[in-house]
């Protein structure tokens, strides 16, 4: 019975001081770690399958028309956009969530300027009169520019749990779980209660 009353008044404890310390004057909320990552994930896959489904598309056969021409030009012109954004933005967008704003423009303007300089030199390369030496500055720059767009969009998308957990922290927002336990020493089944700042 002692140890049931030192549980419950320990958990009331916790969960008062943790209503006290919370800002009344607030309208924050506490944001989700998984929700931030399908944001990030959902805003940089889904632009990039449709716009790489649209630069395949623009692509497919030999245009007998003029319209043909201008309508192939049209949908891969729009496939690189769409594609580019969420290249460029998705991976951000978790961050954006969790309120941070400066992690959010960092990484859009590591990619930007980078994907912007990757396709300046890869056009200035393929209009080389040089046919070899362009094709090979051109991959060069695709390889690089690529590289680096990735490197930053797995970081930018790997952090995201760190920016929920920054501004949960910043608001004063507490993780409490309880979860059933077994206690080998006393061979009984018990509670855990985890309390993160």
């Amino acid at each position: 019975m002692f140890k049931v009353l030192i549980t419950a008044f320990a958990l009331t404890f916790l969960l008062s001081s943790n209503m006290a310390t919370a800002d009344t004057t607030s309208t924050a909320m506490p944001k989700s770690r998984g929700r931030a990552e399908v944001y990030s994930l959902l805003s940089t896959l889904v632009p990039v399958v449709v716009g790489g489904t649209l630069l395949i598309r623009g692509g497919g056969t030999a245009p007998s028309t003029r319209a043909d021409v201008q309508s192939e030009r049209t949908t891969t012109l729009t496939g690189l956009a769409i594609g580019s954004m969420g290249i460029v933005l998705g991976p951000g967008v978790g961050h954006a969530y969790a309120g941070k704003m400066g992690r959010f423009w960092n990484g859009v303007a590591i990619r930007g300027a980078t994907a912007s300089l990757t396709w300046m030199i890869a056009l200035s390369a393929s209009e080389n009169s040089d046919f070899g030496t362009g094709i090979v500055l051109a991959v060069t720059a695709l390889v690089v520019g690529g590289s680096i767009c990735l490197v930053s969009m797995t970081y930018d998308i790997s952090a995201v749990r760190t920016s929920v957990d920054d501004h949960n922290s910043e608001h004063g927002f507490r993780t409490l779980t309880l979860r059933p336990i077994y206690i080998a020493a006393h061979k009984a089944p018990g509670l855990m209660l985890t309390l993160s700042f």
